[in-house]
This record gives C-alpha cells, structure tokens and sequence, in this order.
C-alpha cells in the first residue's frame, strides 16, 4: 500500500520519514540493549526478536531486559541495535502496530527478495547493515 493509500487509511502518522530516520539513528545510539530487547519483545513479539537477533529463543532477550544486561555477543548485539532502528523508524511512520513486523518478513525487492528478518538473523551485522537500511529507507519513502 502506497503512503497515500495508507494516509487514507489513516495508517501513516504525521512524522515525516526524513525525522522518523533521525530520530530512530538517534533512539539505537542512546538506548540501552536491555530497553532495545523489551521495546522490542512489545512492538513485534517475542519469536521475530529472537530470530532477527539471531539467538534460539526468546529467553535470551527476555533476560538482557530482565536482568538490564547486554549482548555479550558483538554479533547479536549488532543486530539487536539494527533491529531496533529499523522497526522504531517503521513504527513511528506507520501507525499500525502491524506494519513493522510485516516489513521485516516480507520478501523485498531491494533485497533481492529476501526478508529483512532473514537477511539480518543470517549475516554478520556490519555486512547486513547497509543494505538492511537502504530497504527500510526506501520502505519508509516510497
């Protein structure tokens, strides 16, 4: 759905996708991992946190916000940030708490029809990086 059919649905908040970008690049830089996990586990569940990040299950993330602790894997911690960003910038366009989990498993031309969700859980963060946010910039124009 176009951001003009989604207005019309009234789907699309009044955040520009330029300060939606902005202020997510800002929010993955200042909040802590263990607030990341929780916001996270809220917005789109336990299993597509678990797989974004790349661990077996959600018990793990559970317990970094339970326990406020970080990643102790680089890996996981990078995809943990690039999941954050990524579905708080879809999350404050799209007001539809949907739209972000969408995104993340859908297939995705700018990704040669791969999933986001696919594509950040089986890379190295650093690799997935540029591309994962190139889709969702594009995502977030179109």
């Amino acid at each position: 759905m176009s951001n003009a059919a989604a207005a019309a649905h009234g789907e699309v908040s009044r955040i520009s996708a330029d300060d939606a970008w902005e202020r997510a690049y800002k929010e993955a830089l200042t909040t802590p991992s263990w607030e990341q996990a929780g916001w996270l586990l809220e917005t789109i569940g336990p299993r597509f946190t678990a797989a974004g990040v790349g661990v077996a299950d959600a018990r793990t993330v559970r317990r970094w916000r339970d326990e406020r602790a970080e990643p102790r894997d680089h890996a996981e911690q990078g995809r943990l940030h690039l999941l954050y960003r990524i579905t708080y910038a879809i999350s404050l366009v799209y007001s539809t708490g949907s739209v972000p989990a969408s995104f993340l498993r859908s297939a995705n031309p700018q990704l040669d029809d791969r999933a986001p969700l696919v594509l950040l859980a089986g890379s190295d963060p650093d690799d997935a990086q540029q591309p994962l946010l190139a889709a969702t910039r594009a995502f977030l124009e179109g």
